[in-house]
């Protein structure tokens, strides 16, 4: 019967990792080792040459996310450590000082003197759901940001704009801003044109395209614009409503 208790503390960063090794509570090892196979393979090699290691980490984003899968892949069970929990267990637990650098050998203290159930692997389809919720909160923030920065931009080139329709929001509207952002641009354009671009957008028809067509040319001429139409402004209003497009497909 094996009666040791081994723990690897492992404090991951962009470049490199520090791995401490404890054994029943007293250091025997460190060292750092690169983010690669190269220094994942000595790390695994020292693994397997405890029987049940534990191993212990703090999730630091992308830079962790590489050592996750390379101890999934060998189906090695681990600790990984809300960085914010990680922190306050070493502070109150180990008396740890709050301006002192949380590394690898106050992972493996932790892990020695207070314990924490280690993880099963993570299957495949989990991560991937993982990665796609991430997305779609990254899409949704991107969404709202460029929201504002188009509302704010619409105040210097075309405010009245917000009032062609009820709710000024949606593909129709924003393509509408895209292709009119100024009224200087609006008043430049045929309305037969503005009518065939307005039909060609989804759902709009003949009878529709002519009413928003006479309540944009009327916005526009009682617009009062505190910019030009090649002003920077337009250029920043297009960015905002084009990342609000790729926003809303993804």
């Amino acid at each position: 019967m094996d009666l040791l208790k081994t723990v690897f503390g492992i404090d991951v960063s962009s470049r490199k990792s520090n791995v401490c090794i404890m054994v029943n509570g007293q250091k025997v090892n460190d060292y750092a080792i690169s983010n690669d196979m190269v220094g994942f393979n000595q790390l695994l090699g020292d693994l397997k040459q405890v029987t049940k290691p534990q191993i212990i980490f703090e999730a630091t984003g992308v830079y962790s996310r590489r050592l996750q899968a390379f101890l999934d892949m060998h189906e090695l069970r681990y600790v990984m450590m809300n960085p914010l929990e990680a922190k306050r267990k070493t502070k109150d637990d180990l008396h740890q000082n709050k301006t002192d650098k949380l590394d690898a050998l106050y992972l493996a203290k932790l892990q020695s003197e207070h314990p924490q159930r280690l993880a099963y692997v993570q299957s495949e389809e989990y991560q991937e759901l993982m990665a796609n919720n991430r997305i779609y909160e990254q899409a949704s923030h991107d969404l709202i940001t460029n929201r504002n920065r188009l509302h704010k931009a619409i105040q210097l080139t075309f405010p009245e704009i917000e009032h062609l329709m009820v709710n000024p929001i949606g593909k129709n509207y924003w393509s509408i801003v895209l292709r009119f952002p100024h009224p200087d641009i609006v008043l430049e354009t045929k309305e037969a044109d503005i009518i065939d671009f307005l039909k060609g957008l989804t759902g709009i028809g003949k009878k529709r395209a002519n009413d928003i067509a006479q309540s944009l040319i009327r916005l526009a001429k009682v617009a009062c614009p505190a910019v030009k139409k090649n002003s920077a402004h337009i250029r920043g209003l297009k960015m905002a409503i084009n990342n609000i497009l790729s926003a809303e497909e993804e």
